[in-house]
């Protein structure tokens, strides 16, 4: 079980929820749940998205049967907004200054 407020716990909820890993997914603003899932690897690749909803949540069963709140696409972010440091820096530091 995951319950965190950073935006790479939020970008491993939304690549878990969207590969369909077994899991219970819950997202209000920044602050995350993910039980079972797994966490995001940026190696070979940056995975660029996180949920566009600001209260949500998932599940994904064993037969690959899922479920999340309805949206139609997930929302993009810049790997050069990303935290270096991921340990110190949670979601609210990555806000866009108009919210």
């Amino acid at each position: 079980m995951k319950i965190s407020k950073k935006i790479d716990d939020l970008r491993s909820l939304t690549y878990s929820l969207d590969a369909c890993y077994v899991g219970f997914y819950l997202w209000i603003a920044g602050f995350s749940v993910r039980i079972g899932g797994t966490e995001t690897e940026d190696q070979p690749y940056f995975y660029p998205y996180i949920v566009p909803t600001f209260i949500g949540f998932g599940f994904a069963l064993p037969n690959y049967f899922s479920w999340h709140t309805p949206f139609s696409e997930y929302n993009l972010i810049e790997q050069s907004k990303m935290s270096h440091n991921k340990s110190d820096q949670g979601f609210d530091h990555h806000l866009p200054n108009s919210l």
